[in-house]
């Protein structure tokens, strides 16, 4: 995912959906837009991850710009999703998807269900989306080989959050090491800075000071491990 943006109605409750979420958890920053025009600017300028579009705010114009995002070669394949008002009928979901989006969501607009439209455009799985509360200590190397010890506040197939004093830009490579509550093994891999919650400007309120760490090329016994542990959290839901 090169650009982590969306472009999307200023819709209250969307926001409020999207800011409690593996998006705003992982660094995506929000263009909001307040018509059709705004809209194709904004994806024009911005080259978004995706775009949503609500039709109880914009109606038409939605479907507008849902055309002439599609009709455009250079802007084709930035994915749209499209948000049905209350009372839409099926004669309105034919029209979006004749408008060529690649998503109808009807209302009303549950988060799961939502959440679950727009992952599933960008080829991330539910699983890999979900972060799981937990609590351990890990250490970790910085790119001066210097060891710091931190504690993993929640994890998930792509990433963890690391609450931590010891702060870092965005994109820093660090070394991690842990291991699993239950498990032997100490498991180690490489990952990148995609978010940092500095205690001046939080970007998480419930979060500690930290940073949000994306795992990068990851082993197969890496991925095994994480998959057990978290399918045995799963199972205590």
């Amino acid at each position: 995912m090169p650009n982590k943006k969306i472009v999307l109605s200023n819709n209250p409750l969307l926001l409020t959906i999207l800011h409690n979420s593996f998006f705003q958890r992982e660094g995506f920053d929000m263009v909001l837009v307040q018509d059709g025009q705004t809209g194709f600017q904004a994806i024009e300028a911005e080259e978004p991850t995706l775009a949503v579009f609500d039709l109880m705010h914009l109606g038409e114009q939605a479907l507008d710009c849902c055309r002439a995002v599609k009709g455009d070669p250079l802007l084709a394949t930035t994915p749209v999703l499209l948000l049905l008002p209350e009372d839409a009928g099926e004669d309105l979901a034919d029209d979006c998807w004749a408008a060529g989006c690649d998503a109808v969501v009807h209302r009303p607009l549950a988060a799961e269900r939502f959440l679950d439209a727009a992952c599933g455009l960008l080829g991330i799985s539910t699983r890999l989306a979900r972060r799981f509360p937990v609590s351990f200590e890990l250490s970790f190397l910085d790119s001066k080989q210097k060891k710091h010890v931190g504690l993993c506040a929640n994890l998930n197939l792509g990433g963890m959050f690391l609450a931590t004093e010891t702060l870092f830009p965005v994109d820093t490579e660090l070394a991690v090491e842990f291991v699993l509550p239950g498990f032997k093994m100490a498991l180690q891999n490489a990952a990148r800075v995609a978010w940092v919650n500095h205690p001046e400007w939080l970007k998480k309120n419930s979060m500690p000071c930290g940073v949000g760490l994306e795992f990068i090329s990851v082993s197969q016994s890496f991925v095994s491990a994480l998959q057990e542990f978290l399918d045995s959290l799963k199972g205590d839901d």
